[in-house]
């Protein structure tokens, strides 16, 4: 399977979740990939001191920005396969939810 190029998340999500059983990833229990989702996005955190400027010890790794994003991103979409959601979905239904919010 190809990686999909066409800017369409649905198609992306089923790439990702192809990719995940592929590989060998847990597709079984969710619990697990919500814990590899907080590691990926404790790692996109470290990730963003960097750009907002804040100190780093010497001996810390830093790791690229997009890089993290982009695995916050397809853990995300195989969670959420897991669950059931299509996220493209999900996030219309909310937009829609959040467009009729007030904000202060």
């Amino acid at each position: 399977m190809d990686m999909p190029t066409d800017g369409s998340l649905q198609k992306l999500q089923k790439y990702i979740w192809e990719m995940n059983k592929l590989r060998g990833f847990n597709t079984t229990d969710p619990s697990k990939k919500l814990v590899m989702l907080l590691e990926e996005a404790g790692e996109l955190a470290k990730a963003t001191r960097k750009v907002a400027g804040l100190k780093f010890a010497d001996n810390t790794q830093q790791t690229d920005i997009r890089e993290e994003l982009a695995d916050v991103q397809i853990v995300l979409l195989g969670l959420a396969t897991m669950l059931g959601v299509d996220m493209l979905e999900a996030v219309r239904e909310k937009e829609e939810k959040n467009r009729k919010r007030e904000w202060k």
